[in-house]
């Protein structure tokens, strides 16, 4: 009898929980018109709630809407334009939205030794992956433009790649607070180009998503919500839980080239309560004498990362992080992009501890790729994709691919 009792009083909570999630409904919506992207709140709450779920999906947009018309380079007024306009020497006040992101953005920077520099923008435009090339009405408009030609647009000189590197660096753009307020400073020299002169520039767009992402989290943890998830693009995620016993949400990684199965992922995890940021070159890039160019630029080259090297192109294919916060993972991944196998290995293994850091390698001259990662729960789901690392019994992370063999 005492047996029964026990058992019952074991299963009777379970199926309390269970009731519990059956009364939960799935409510969702989404948007494209912020961040030129898709935007999708899905949550988990009570039928009736239906009109509070309606007031906080009008909440999440307006907090998109402010954070797009502060950063977004699509915006003549945002600050981030404005501070573009500046000339060297001249300072401007900034919302505090935009001294949050810059923050971040700081503190990769200087965590990555340059590595991430959101002052590549005028190399990412001199490449040809800024908003303006995105337009029907482009018009070449700087000394460096190329038209179009046969649909493709011409590589850029290597002059030109040289002549705006002295723009790049975020040690010359000064963020400070006085009486209450920030500013932004732009102490960067000028470069002159043909005759043209050019500013340093800022691009915040690479972790705006995040911190959007962020800011939502931040905010449904404070209206009550615990299970469901949000969506900004195809690089910034937060996760919190699923009605489920574990509450664990079934997340599967996106392939970055075809692989042997028609499943467009490659990779699957169980997960809750993290943010997820993704960094790749198989979006925002294009194809030329073989070669693929991305929008990730190597500050200290000009170059898109994986420039080929004896013919051979190699390199992240893509980078993802699931960490504590998006907007410092989606500035985190884009440096890793830019690091060899072993060198990432090293870092992950010294400063991304309570992270959790998936990359796949690819070379041009390979049917598979290698996958590092510091996840031991990741499950590869298609024969293309190979482990390629190890973690010790440290739990220090080891690449043990051979893409990067002399």
């Amino acid at each position: 009898m005492l047996k029964r009792f026990l058992l019952l009083s074991i299963l009777l909570p379970m199926l309390f929980i269970r009731a519990a999630y059956a009364e939960k409904k799935l409510m969702s919506r989404h948007t494209d018109a912020y961040f030129s992207t898709i935007s999708a709140l899905f949550l988990y709450d009570e039928p009736e709630n239906s009109d509070r779920f309606s007031e906080t999906w009008t909440h999440v947009k307006s907090i998109l809407d402010e954070i797009e018309q502060t950063v977004s380079l699509s915006f003549p007024d945002s600050d981030i334009s404005r501070f573009n306009a500046l000339s060297a020497g001249e300072t401007l006040p900034v919302s505090s939205i935009t001294a949050e992101i810059l923050s971040v953005a700081y503190d990769v920077y200087h965590q990555t030794a340059g590595l991430y520099d959101p002052t590549v923008y005028p190399l990412v435009d001199l490449w040809g992956f800024s908003p303006r090339f995105n337009r029907n009405t482009y018009a070449p408009a700087m000394p460096y433009d190329r038209s179009y030609h046969e649909g493709r647009l011409p590589l850029p000189q290597d002059r030109d790649i040289q002549a705006l590197l002295p723009l790049v660096g975020l040690d010359g753009i000064r963020l400070y607070e006085q009486d209450g307020s920030w500013y932004l400073e732009k102490n960067t020299p000028p470069v002159t180009l043909d005759g043209v002169v050019v500013q340093a520039q800022l691009d915040l767009g690479g972790i705006a998503k995040g911190y959007a992402c962020d800011r939502i989290r931040a905010y449904l943890l404070d209206q009550g919500y615990a299970m469901g998830h949000f969506v900004c693009g195809d690089s910034s995620m937060i996760i919190l839980s699923r009605p489920t016993d574990d509450g664990l949400y079934s997340l599967t990684l996106g392939k970055p080239r075809p692989g042997n199965s028609r499943d467009n992922h490659y990779a699957s995890i169980r997960i809750r309560d993290t943010a997820l940021s993704t960094s790749s070159d198989a979006a925002h890039a294009y194809t030329s004498g073989g070669v693929r160019y991305c929008h990730i630029i190597n500050p200290f080259t000009g170059y898109p990362m994986n420039m080929p090297q004896n013919g051979v192109q190699r390199g992240a294919a893509t980078v993802t992080l699931l960490s504590e916060s998006a907007a410092f993972g989606d500035a985190m991944s884009t440096a890793l992009c830019l690091m060899p196998p072993d060198n990432a290995a090293a870092y992950i293994s010294e400063h991304l501890r309570n992270d959790l850091c998936t990359v796949v390698y690819y070379r041009s001259d390979a049917d598979t790729l290698e996958v590092m990662t510091s996840a031991p729960t990741l499950a590869l789901e298609d024969s293309a994709y190979l482990l390629s690392s190890q973690l010790d019994s440290s739990g220090a992370l080891h690449y043990t691919g051979s893409f990067f063999s002399p």
